[in-house]
């Protein structure tokens, strides 16, 4: 199987400083954790519509929020009903979703080390303009966004793999977005500009 794909725009996020989400109404930007801040700014700057299938992808999830869920309850057995709510691995593209006026479907993937193959092949499926957002929050917070539309932009050809290649990270994700790479050779895809 080979699919062409039209990459419209990226956005890349290598911390230690804190995303840009001034764009977010005070009173919400204050609720959202860091995973989420980082899903935000990600989006915006690459300019995710309101019409955009989206696909999210974190091996960690809402790392610290959960933990601090574990840490109240074993604390006095209670559980804050917003920070469970938003603990929860869609809850970023949930919130985007309110925030941006997306009625369209989105899905959220943690794969472990293959994470990002498995987000990246969820979007490759999705007809019409979609956004794939890989980000995790540790080590000071960190992702990649894409958004892929018919007709612009740099095409990608995807090309399922046999196996023998390895994970996906970061690093080379992000160097395939930003051009640095031409192709990506991991455990399920292969990644070629086309």
């Amino acid at each position: 199987m080979k699919r062409t794909l039209h990459l419209a725009s990226f956005a890349i996020h290598a911390g230690p400083e804190a995303p840009d989400v001034s764009f977010v109404p005070p009173m919400s930007r204050r609720r959202l954790s860091p995973l989420q801040k980082i899903f935000f700014a990600l989006a915006d700057a690459a300019g995710a519509g309101d019409s955009d299938r989206i696909v999210f992808a974190s091996r960690d999830g809402e790392d610290s929020l959960t933990r601090r869920l574990v840490a109240d309850f074993r604390e006095d057995a209670s559980v804050s009903p917003h920070r469970f709510s938003t603990s929860v691995y869609n809850a970023a593209p949930g919130l985007w979703s309110v925030h941006a006026g997306n009625r369209e479907s989105y899905t959220a993937i943690a794969a472990g080390e293959d994470t990002i193959e498995c987000g990246l092949l969820e979007t490759v499926f999705l007809e019409g303009p979609s956004l794939f957002v890989y980000a995790e929050e540790t080590s000071g917070g960190y992702g990649a966004a894409a958004r892929f539309a018919e007709g612009g932009g740099r095409r990608m050809e995807v090309e399922l793999a046999d196996g023998s290649g390895g994970p996906v990270g970061f690093g080379a994700w992000a160097d395939f977005l930003a051009g640095r790479t031409g192709e990506i050779r991991g455990r399920h895809l292969i990644l070629r500009d086309a």
